[in-house]
């Protein structure tokens, strides 16, 4: 078993702490960074998105909740698959998380600074230690996610949304858990600052108070001033929050009020920008021997970081799946992530299979 040691986040550069104590220039920062990555290096994505753009034409609902994601940074639509659906891939997913069938590169240590490996811990052990752990190839070990991952509403809003086809995307099954105090995301942050970061959460369990909502600060992801005025507290010296931005911090400038906490029923999806102000899942008493894990499919989006043109859409699927997948689905992912399925159960890449 891993000894856990007390978390102590890092200061950021001295560079970077001053850029950030100018709102002005750090706004001005951003907002050429994201031009960038958005401009430049997405031009080939840009030139596919404009080419299939009759492939990502959206209902009117769609389009308002586009329109939401890039008014507010976020959009909730409720209650679109079948809880009993919900309810089957939880059962499959409960069984894979208890065996440890574990993604070791997304379930990493919190308890430390290296980014340590979680193998070789139990269940019981990352439950009451860690907050998040992802299984290894959901989509081979629960086939019924694949109609989710690539649901089309979904790929058309935030496609739609980046204005070119995300040159990265992922596709999770989570498991946060809940323990004595805010960790890691579960406290304010923004995911990137130089690139687009989406995030689509189809839920498989009914999110509450004791499940930890997601909590969004709306309008904070468009780099103005404003926005660019909360400072993490690496960078004011404080050894608090895991780094992250401290609730305080926020309320100076966005009061509590303004804040929305997505509570909704399993089957139900959010969608957010994550270059806006968010936290989550986020338990309202940490502690309390009501609060119980949150489950949910994870959707990853992201556009090119700078100085990397690096593609990836690499969610191992079956070649059965892959095969029924449309002209929109499959711009999602790639031949080199499909998986033939012996009936002994061995798992083989479309090319290794082809080598033998």
């Amino acid at each position: 078993m891993q000894t856990a040691l007390k978390h102590s986040a890092p200061r950021s550069p001295a560079l970077i702490r001053f850029l950030r104590r100018q709102p002005h220039v750090y706004s001005a920062i951003c907002k050429a960074r994201l031009g960038y990555t958005r401009y430049v290096a997405a031009r080939l994505e840009r030139t596919l998105y404009r080419q299939d753009k009759p492939l990502f034409a959206m209902h009117a609902f769609e389009a308002r909740c586009c329109d939401e994601l890039r008014t507010q940074g976020f959009t909730v639509i409720p209650d679109v698959f079948a809880p009993a659906l919900m309810d089957t891939i939880l059962e499959k997913a409960d069984r894979l998380f208890r065996s440890l069938q574990l993604d070791f590169y997304e379930a990493y240590s919190v308890q430390n600074n290296l980014r340590a490996s979680l193998e070789g811990l139990t269940y019981e052990e990352l439950e009451v230690s860690e907050k998040m752990i992802a299984l290894q190839d959901p989509l081979l070990h629960i086939p019924e996610c694949v109609d989710i991952a690539y649901h089309a509403s979904i790929l058309k809003i935030v496609t739609t949304f980046l204005g070119y086809i995300a040159p990265w995307y992922k596709v999770m099954v989570i498991r946060d858990f809940p323990g004595d105090r805010p960790r890691e995301a579960s406290n304010f942050h923004r995911d990137n600052d130089e690139t687009d970061s989406i995030q689509a959460f189809i839920y498989l369990v009914d999110i509450d108070d004791t499940r930890g909502p997601l909590i969004y600060v709306p309008g904070t992801n468009r780099y103005d001033v404003k926005s660019c005025r909360p400072r993490l507290s690496r960078d004011l010296g404080l050894d608090a929050d895991d780094g992250r931005i401290s609730d305080r911090e926020i309320e100076k400038y966005y009061p509590q009020e303004t804040w929305k906490a997505v509570r909704v029923k399993r089957g139900s999806i959010a969608i957010i920008h994550g270059n806006g102000f968010h936290k989550g899942p986020a338990w309202t008493k940490y502690g309390d021997p009501n609060n119980q894990a949150r489950t949910a499919i994870r959707l990853d989006f992201h556009g090119h970081r700078l100085g990397s043109n690096k593609r990836r859409k690499g969610s191992r699927i079956r070649r059965e799946d892959y095969a029924r997948l449309s002209k929109l689905q499959k711009l999602f992912t790639e031949e080199s992530a499909v998986v033939a399925v012996s009936q002994a159960g061995d798992e083989l890449t479309l090319s290794e299979r082809l080598s033998r």
